[in-house]
């Protein structure tokens, strides 16, 4: 083990039982943002890609969104 890690063994052996949860919660928490972050990074994987079967542009869904709201405007 190494001198660093050596001397936060011993800081927490030196905290009390309410402190030790403290950092345990605080721990927990860093382990789940790391975790999410993972996960995202996964999901954004597992889409990528997905509606590139469409055969239109986002431009172009634009442009008809913008004729129909044109079109309804005038009604």
């Amino acid at each position: 083990m190494s001198a660093e890690i050596q001397s936060i063994v011993n800081a927490v052996r030196e905290l009390n039982p309410e402190q030790r949860q403290q950092l345990a919660e605080a721990l927990a928490l860093i382990d789940a943002d790391h975790s999410a972050a993972s996960n995202r990074q996964e999901w954004v994987q597992a889409i990528r890609g997905k509606y590139r079967h469409i055969p239109t542009s986002s431009e172009a869904f634009l442009r008809r969104k913008a004729e129909e709201t044109a079109l309804e405007s005038r009604r």
